[in-house]
């Protein structure tokens, strides 16, 4: 999943950088206002990305299980 989130990061910033650059090259100021509020409408779904990958990776994190968990006997004891 992570590896998917990063292609997605990258992806949402390349549009961003689009945008900016339709921005840049547009005359007419209003068309030119809807690609700078698209640009930052790409960047904040690249935020919200970045957002899941480090919640996955804190969650991943916190559920792991210390290595002293390997060498304990995988069976209960007999009664």
């Amino acid at each position: 999943m992570l590896q998917q989130l990063g292609e997605y990061i990258s992806a949402c910033l390349q549009r961003a950088d689009q945008c900016r650059e339709a921005a840049a090259a547009e005359t007419d100021d209003r068309v030119r206002g809807q690609f700078l509020a698209l640009e930052q409408q790409w960047q904040h779904v690249a935020k919200s990305y970045e957002f899941i990958e480090t919640l996955e990776q804190f969650l991943r994190a916190s559920h792991a299980l210390p290595p002293e968990v390997e060498i304990l006997p995988k069976d209960f004891p007999p009664e």
